[in-house]
C-alpha cells in the first residue's frame, strides 16, 4: 500500500474528511470484525459491503462499479496512487452513508478500475465512526495478553499506525493479513540493514503490493532481530526500487566477505518519503485479535507469547 501524492491534495484531503459529523451512538461505539470478513454499510441509500483491513488507508475506496450505482460524482479533489511505474488515478465525493437517523459523512474514492474483490469497497480501521475497531483473527485463549503500542498521527488521513524508530529514524508500521511476511519500502530496508546487521539472502520476485500490481522485492536476512516493542519483526522483504533507494545493503556473504558487513551509503540532501513497513501474518498470525482505540490512541494485540523462531530472520 506504497503511495505517492502531493503534500497539497494530502492537505485538501485533510481538510474535506473532517471529524465525526457527529458522536457516535452506542450501537455506533465499536466496530468488530473478523479478519478479511465485510461489513455493511449504505451509501446515498445503496447497499455496500466493505472489507476493513488494518494496513488500508483511511479514505474509503470503492470499485467502479459500486460508485455508479451509488451515484457518485467526482469533485475537485482528487489523487494518484503510483505503484512503481503504475499510476492510478481516483477520484473522489463527499458521500452520506447510514440512514438518515444515523447519517454521517465521509469523502470517499473511486476510480474506473475494480479494486476489490469479495465487496464492494475497502477501509482502514479509522475509516468510520467508531469508538474502537477491533480485527479478530481467532479465539481468545488464557495465555493470551496485551501488547499495547501508542497510535502514531504522523500519516494522518494516510493511514492508521504505529512508529518503529530504526537508527533514530521513523519507519511507519501498519499490520496486515493478507500477506505472510512483513515488507518495508526500500530507503526503509537500508536503515533496517545498517542499524541490525541485514543483507539480500535472495534474488529479487515478484510480490503482490495493491490493486492487482506487483513489484519487484527481496529478502533481508538480520544479524540482529527486528523488534516492535516485544515482537519480533520476521520474514522480511524489501521494496528494492521503490519509495527511496535499497542501494547500500549487502548481497549474502561470499567466501572473502564478513556476513555481518554492511556498505552504507550517505543520505540524499533531498527530504526522504516517508518510508512504510507491512507487518504480516508470520510476525502477527499467533495473536487473537487488534484493536484500535482512537480515544486512548493505541492499538492493542493479544496475543500469547511469540513462538521461538526456527527461520534466519
Amino acid at each position: 500500500m506504497m503511495f505517492r501524492v502531493s503534500s497539497a491534495v494530502l492537505a485538501a484531503l485533510a481538510i474535506a474528511m473532517p471529524g465525526l459529523a457527529k458522536a457516535p451512538s452506542p450501537e455506533q461505539a465499536d466496530i468488530v470484525v473478523r479478519a478479511g470478513e465485510a461489513v455493511d454499510m449504505t451509501i446515498n441509500d445503496q447497499p455496500m459491503r466493505f472489507r476493513l483491513a488494518p494496513d488500508a488507508i483511511s479514505v474509503p475506496t470503492i470499485n467502479a462499479d459500486a460508485a455508479a450505482r451509488a451515484g457518485l460524482k467526482p469533485s475537485m479533489i482528487g489523487y494518484i496512487y503510483v505503484i512503481g511505474p503504475e499510476k492510478i488515478a481516483f477520484r473522489t465525493d463527499n458521500v452520506r452513508y447510514g440512514p438518515r437517523d444515523a447519517s454521517f459523512r465521509r469523502r470517499t474514492a473511486f476510480s474506473d478500475r475494480q479494486l476489490v474483490s469479495g465487496a464492494d469497497g475497502i477501509a482502514g480501521p479509522e475509516s468510520f465512526p467508531a469508538a474502537r475497531t477491533t480485527f479478530v483473527l481467532r479465539d481468545p485463549r488464557p495465555d493470551d495478553r496485551a501488547v499495547t503500542f501508542p497510535l502514531d498521527r504522523e500519516m494522518g488521513r494516510s493511514q492508521t499506525s504505529v512508529r518503529l524508530d530504526v537508527g533514530g529514524r521513523p519507519i511507519y508500521a501498519a499490520f496486515s493479513f493478507d500477506r505472510a511476511e512483513s515488507l518495508v519500502t526500500a530507503t526503509g530496508g537500508r536503515w533496517i540493514a545498517d542499524a541490525n546487521g541485514g543483507q539480500f539472502s535472495g534474488g529479487a520476485r515478484a510480490a503482490p503490493i495493491l490493486y492487482g500490481v506487483s513489484r519487484p522485492v527481496r529478502p533481508l536476512e538480520l544479524a540482529r532481530p527486528l523488534m516492535l516493542g516485544e515482537l519480533e519483526i520476521r520474514n522480511l522483504a524489501v521494496r528494492v526500487s521503490d519509495m527511496g533507494s535499497a542501494e547500500g545493503i549487502a548481497e549474502g556473504a561470499s567466501a572473502e566477505q564478513d556476513p555481518n558487513e554492511i556498505v552504507v551509503t550517505g543520505d540524499s540532501k533531498r527530504k526522504v518519503p516517508n518510508q512504510r513497513l507491512y507487518i504480516g501474518m508470520d510476525t502477527i498470525g499467533h495473536c487473537a485479535s487488534i484493536t484500535y482505540d482512537f480515544a486512548a490512541g493505541r492499538v492493542t494485540l493479544m496475543c500469547p507469547a511469540q513462538p521461538r523462531s526456527a527461520a534466519p530472520r
